[in-house]
C-alpha cells in the first residue's frame, strides 16, 4: 500500500476550504479532472471516502474531517524539512549555473529560478543554442542544461525528462485566403540556421514535408525569424514554445500542427557525480512552471498553442516524478 503523496494532500487541504472541485482547480492552477483523480488517489490509499459528493457543497465525511484537522500540521512539518535540508545544502553550494535554450530562456527562465533559490546562494541563468548548451555543460562552465537530442555519449552525463515541444508550421496572417498546404509548396521557406541541433530538426521537418530546394532566408534567432514571415517574406518551421517568445508576433500569423513530425524533447542534462541529489527537484520544478504556465498565461496567449503542448505533454497535470 502507497504512502500518503504530499500533493495529494495539498490537494484534499485545498479542496476542503473551497468545498468545490472546480473552484479548488483553479487556485491550484491544474485542471479539474486532474484534482479529481488525484482526490481518487488519496481515498484509494486510505480505504476510505472523504467527501459526500451527493450534496452541494461537498460535505467532508468523519473521515475527511480527521484529515483536514491534522492534514495541513503534516504539510507544514514536511515543508520545514525540506527547508532545513535546502539550508543545511545551501551552506555548501555557492552558485548553481544553469543554460537553457534562448526560446525557453524568456518565457519560462524567470519562473525556473524563482523556484529554485532554495538550492543554492546564487542562481545564475544562462541562455544560448545548441550544440552550445551542450558542449558549455561538458566543459564544466553550465551545472545543469535544459537541452534536445541527439546528446554526446559520456559517462558522467545523465539526462532526465522534462517536456515535449511540438513542431508547427507559421505563415503570414496575410496570406489568410491560401491554404497553408499551398504557401508552403510554392512560397519562400525562412529558416533556422543549420549550426543549431532544432534548426537541423527544422530542416529535416521541410524535407519530410517534401518542400525542394533551399531556404531563401537562414537566421538564428527566433524573433527576427518570425518578424520575416510576419511581414510576408516566407513560411516557417518552428515549434510552439518559440511561437510563445513572441506574442505579438504571434497574433499575425496562420499557426498549424507540422505533419508527420516527432516533437523537440527537452531533457535536463546533469553530472552523475556532481548534481545527482538535486537533478531530480530541478526537473520537478521545471515540470511544475511548465503546468503553471500551460494552466494559464500561455493559454491566455494562444488556445491553439496551449491545445498543441497538451496534445504532445498528455501527462502535464500529473508528470510522474
Amino acid at each position: 500500500m502507497p504512502g500518503l503523496d504530499l500533493d495529494l494532500l495539498r490537494t484534499f487541504v485545498s479542496v476542503s476550504e473551497h468545498r468545490d472541485v472546480t473552484t479548488a482547480a483553479q487556485a491550484l492552477g491544474v485542471t479539474q479532472p486532474a484534482v479529481t483523480r488525484k482526490l481518487r488517489r488519496l481515498e484509494l490509499v486510505l480505504e476510505t471516502r472523504l467527501f459526500d459528493r451527493s450534496r452541494r457543497p461537498m460535505a467532508l465525511t468523519s473521515s475527511g474531517l480527521l484529515l483536514k484537522s491534522r492534514a495541513p500540521g503534516l504539510i507544514d512539518e514536511a515543508n520545514n524539512l525540506i527547508a532545513d535540508i535546502r539550508t543545511l545544502h545551501r551552506e555548501g553550494r555557492g552558485n548553481l549555473c544553469i543554460g537553457m535554450p534562448d526560446s525557453l530562456s524568456e518565457i519560462m527562465g524567470a519562473e525556473i529560478v524563482s523556484v529554485l533559490t532554495g538550492l543554492a546562494r546564487k542562481i545564475e541563468l544562462r541562455s544560448g543554442t545548441s550544440p552550445w548548451l551542450e558542449s558549455a555543460f561538458h566543459s564544466g562552465k553550465l551545472d545543469l542544461a535544459v537541452d534536445s537530442p541527439p546528446f554526446r555519449a559520456t559517462r558522467s552525463a545523465c539526462t532526465r525528462i522534462l517536456f515535449n515541444d511540438p513542431i508547427m508550421i507559421a505563415v503570414p496572417g496575410s496570406w489568410r485566403d491560401r491554404p497553408i498546404t499551398e504557401c508552403v509548396e510554392t512560397e519562400n521557406f525562412v529558416a533556422y540556421s543549420n549550426n543549431s541541433k532544432f534548426g537541423m530538426k527544422c530542416a529535416a521537418a521541410m524535407r519530410q514535408l517534401g518542400v525542394r530546394g533551399e531556404a531563401r532566408f537562414a537566421l538564428d534567432s527566433t524573433q527576427s525569424l518570425l518578424r520575416f514571415v510576419q511581414a510576408g517574406y516566407g513560411w516557417t518551421i518552428t515549434s510552439a514554445l518559440c511561437l510563445l517568445q513572441s506574442p505579438k508576433a504571434l497574433r499575425e500569423l496562420r499557426i498549424q500542427p507540422c505533419p508527420d513530425t516527432s516533437p523537440r524533447t527537452l531533457y535536463l542534462l546533469h553530472n552523475s557525480k556532481d548534481t545527482t541529489e538535486i537533478a531530480e527537484p530541478i526537473a520537478r520544478s521545471c515540470r511544475s512552471v511548465f503546468r503553471q504556465l500551460l494552466a494559464a498565461p500561455w493559454k491566455r496567449l494562444s488556445r491553439q498553442l496551449a491545445d498543441e503542448l497538451r496534445r504532445s505533454n498528455p501527462d502535464a497535470d500529473q508528470f510522474a516524478d
